[in-house]
């Protein structure tokens, strides 16, 4: 019967021992290698990967300042739109003013009828409603309602969520030194419909309506064109700089644009706010 080499055994073990030792010079335990191959096999060791908390408040410190550059460009082209839409109201109401004139002997109505106001029945004829009214719009409510008794291109978008209440009789004021009263237009022209345009001179340099104060009962629906003149600018009363740094102005010969009335010095004013004398 053929037996095994007595130091076989020995032989093995050695080359075993050799191996552990090649595993340790290579920094690994023995069996790790199988071990970690058994761990990947095993769901129950895999460990799920997320945020950490430096990673978060990173994002979170991005986004603040994404925010910050964000907003300030959305308000201003908010503010630009408005701006816009301002202008495009004046347009519409020049359009208005210009249709009714070439319908009623070239006369611009005057700003307000105090005569109708105080009439038997009383009734408030302003150039607002008068202009509406031409246009087809039934105005139909009392001016102390709370809702807008006008078309919407009577009221200055730029106002738009100031917490003041808002005039029913519309935001831009009509000057009462180029379009007075009835009764002046009656003693001035012969009429009560309203001032002439050949009486104006320089049309293109006359403001007949521009953004106008919202804060006061009486004070946007019209402007006192020779105090302003004499005067200068007044935050709580006259024409006001709201739409982008300007007040939003209708010139007598129906164009519009926006006007520094803040920094307006006299000559100026009373150039484009008074009539020639």
């Amino acid at each position: 019967m053929k037996t095994s080499h007595p130091l076989l055994p020995v032989r093995l073990f050695c080359i075993g021992l050799e191996a552990c030792r090649a595993e340790f010079s290579a920094g690994a335990r023995p069996g790790s290698s199988q071990r970690r191959a058994q761990a990947r096999k095993g769901p129950h060791l895999v460990t799920q990967t997320g945020f950490t908390l430096i990673e978060l408040l990173v994002v979170i410190v991005i986004i603040a300042i994404l925010a910050a550059i964000a907003f300030p460009i959305i308000k201003s082209a908010t503010r630009a739109a408005k701006s816009v839409r301002t202008v495009s109201n004046l347009r519409q109401i020049g359009m208005m003013a210009a249709s009714y004139a070439g319908e009623n002997n070239n006369r611009i109505p005057c700003y307000i009828d105090w005569g109708a106001y105080f009439g038997n029945p009383p009734g408030l004829v302003f150039f607002q409603r008068t202009l509406a009214e031409y246009a087809g719009y039934k105005f139909g409510q009392a001016p102390q309602s709370s809702t807008r008794p006008l078309p919407d291109c009577f009221y200055d978008p730029c106002v738009d969520g100031n917490p003041l209440p808002r005039h029913p009789m519309g935001d831009f004021g009509v000057n009462a030194a180029i379009l007075p009263g009835a009764d002046d237009c009656l003693s001035q022209f012969g009429s009560r419909l309203g001032v002439p345009v050949t009486s104006i001179s320089h049309p293109s340099g006359k403001v007949i309506c521009c953004s106008a104060a919202e804060v006061g009962w009486s004070s946007c629906w019209f402007i006192d064109g020779k105090y302003f003149a004499e005067n200068g600018y007044n935050p709580t009363s006259g024409p006001q700089p709201r739409n982008a740094g300007g007040a939003a102005s209708l010139f007598a010969d129906w164009h519009v644009e926006k006007l520094d009335v803040a920094n307006m010095d006299q000559a100026t004013r009373r150039r484009y706010f008074l009539p020639d004398p």
